[in-house]
């Protein structure tokens, strides 16, 4: 290793770190709010109005189907643009995708509310008083598609510019009004429709904030125009996408169905609980995996020393990041369950949740190789591994279930993310040859994770629990940090870690 190489990759690494902790912060400051807020919503609503409400939010991922992958395919493009520059054709690239996935959102949207006036009439059962306040009331979120889906075009774009910060700081507060809003207002107006309503205004109030901060960003944009042949290799990358978007929530859902249907669905609740709890811990690779796409998106082409680099860096982060909480987790599942539920519930789940501990740091890590082949332009690699995946996934699954019950199910979902990781790294090597090094570099961590949450499911009494927890860190990270990290790498960690002391006053 050269010291250029050494000292080059600092300020990249640095980057990377940053932007990590721009998207964390993002993503947590809106959790705790929730937390906070959310048993004086449920005690206003009532638990009727409250489980419609729950119902309304999950109508957002379906609603995400309808984007075709246009806020992806829009975040590489700008990524991806000749020598880094915004030309006319970049904004008029943005307002084509933006508008288009706005006009996406509203279709989506009308077919939700026809779906959801059917529902309500003759399949939901709810008090008779209570039917025109949730007609209405789920309409008017029906009618924030075409918002939900333009700020996620506008988001893309603050991406594909890599402007993590600001767009951050204009999400943040109107992520916290989400929750604090809807109880204002029913202080003053004690209806789902105005709890709606308040959900309505701050997805307004963020398509201004964003739009107004967007041309500041790209002048352009006020003169730019809708250009439909820009549409056609947005929707060839995005129609990839949306392929793997769909075989997406069949792998990580079908075995709570097939379980369900296998064994009992009183027994869902073992492994549904667990999972719940662990899949949290995804919001800490995402926070990774979204500062590193733009940054891969604009580094393959003309840098691959540098695109394989922040590849190296960005799993390492995710590993340093994941590793604490799923070993934790892992180690003590049992007391921590006996603890939220009870011993009873405890003793069927403990062994699931350490299971799917070592699938979740496995899945962290190879979502950046998934984003890699992404960023490269190749998503139907990756759309063609989910389908694979799939079928070899399902009759695993439901043989995991005939012969170790639900504990089966965890284990061979975790077995198919280690088999997704190791296989798509080496598919990525067939794609992108420059990233042989980083794939060898961050072997030791990822490896030395797994086998160390592997070897926390060996059941021991809580004070030898603590003991291997302080071990198994020891070894982790002196394996990340000797091993894994190089000299800039280290730096730029060090550097971080200093600006965050002196941000909150600590002095060591």
């Amino acid at each position: 290793m050269s010291s250029s190489d050494e000292t080059g990759s600092s300020p990249r690494s640095r980057h990377i770190l940053t932007s990590t902790g721009w998207n964390i912060i993002g993503r947590i400051a809106p959790v705790f709010v929730a937390i906070l807020v959310t048993p004086r919503l449920i005690h206003l609503l009532g638990l009727s109005r409250w489980g419609i409400f729950t119902i309304a939010l999950s109508l957002i991922s379906t609603l995400g189907i309808f984007d075709l992958g246009l806020g992806r395919a829009l975040t590489r493009a700008i990524a991806d643009r000749p020598e880094g520059k915004t030309t006319p054709e970049t904004a008029d690239l943005i307002f084509t995708g933006s508008a288009m996935m706005g006009l996406m959102g509203g279709l989506g949207g009308l077919v939700a509310a026809g779906l959801v006036g059917l529902w309500v009439d003759h399949g939901l059962k709810i008090a008779p008083e209570l039917h025109s306040e949730v007609l209405w009331s789920l309409w008017i979120f029906c009618a924030t598609g075409p918002l939900l889906m333009i700020n996620a075009a506008f988001w893309g774009v603050f991406t594909g510019y890599n402007s993590f910060r600001t767009v951050n700081l204009i999400t943040i507060p109107v992520s916290v009004a989400y929750y604090v809003a809807p109880v204002l207002v029913l202080y003053v107006w004690d209806s789902l429709i105005g709890v709606m309503l308040a959900i309505f205004a701050c997805r307004l109030w963020l398509t201004f904030a964003y739009a107004r901060s967007l041309l500041h960003l790209v002048p352009a944009l006020k003169h730019a125009r809708f250009r439909g042949y820009l549409l056609k290799p947005l929707l060839r990358i995005g129609g990839w996408m949306t392929v793997s978007n769909l075989a997406f929530p069949i792998l990580n859902y079908v075995d709570r169905f097939m379980i369900a249907s296998v064994v009992s669905a009183a027994a869902t609740s073992f492994y549904t609980t667990p999972a719940d709890v662990v899949t949290r811990f995804n919001m800490l690779s995402s926070s990774v995996s979204a500062s590193s796409f733009p940054a891969l998106a604009s580094s393959w082409r003309r840098e691959p020393e540098r695109a394989s680099e922040i590849y190296c860096t960005s799993v390492l982060a995710v590993s340093a990041l994941l590793f604490p909480p799923c070993l934790i987790t892992a180690l003590f599942s049992h007391a921590f369950l006996s603890l939220w539920i009870d011993a009873s519930f405890a003793d069927h789940s403990a062994m699931i949740m350490s299971f799917l501990c070592v699938g979740v740091f496995l899945s962290g890590v190879d979502s950046i190789a998934s984003g890699l082949l992404d960023a490269i332009g190749r998503p139907d690699v990756n759309a063609r591994f989910s389908i694979g995946e799939i079928i070899f996934y399902l009759p695993v699954l439901y043989l995991s279930l005939i012969y170790f019950g639900v504990p089966g199910a965890a284990c061979a979902w975790a077995v198919r993310i280690c088999a997704d990781y190791g296989v798509r790294s080496l598919v990525s090597l067939r794609f992108y040859a420059p990233l042989k090094p980083a794939i060898l570099r961050v072997l030791p961590a990822t490896v030395s994770g797994a086998v160390l949450l592997v070897a926390a499911m060996v059941g021991v009494s809580s004070a030898m629990a603590a003991g291997e927890m302080f071990l198994s860190l020891l070894i982790f990270y002196t394996v990340l940090w000797f091993v894994c990290l190089n000299h800039g790498e280290r730096e730029a960690f060090m550097s971080f870690a200093g600006k965050i002391r002196k941000k909150i006053g600590i002095n060591i």
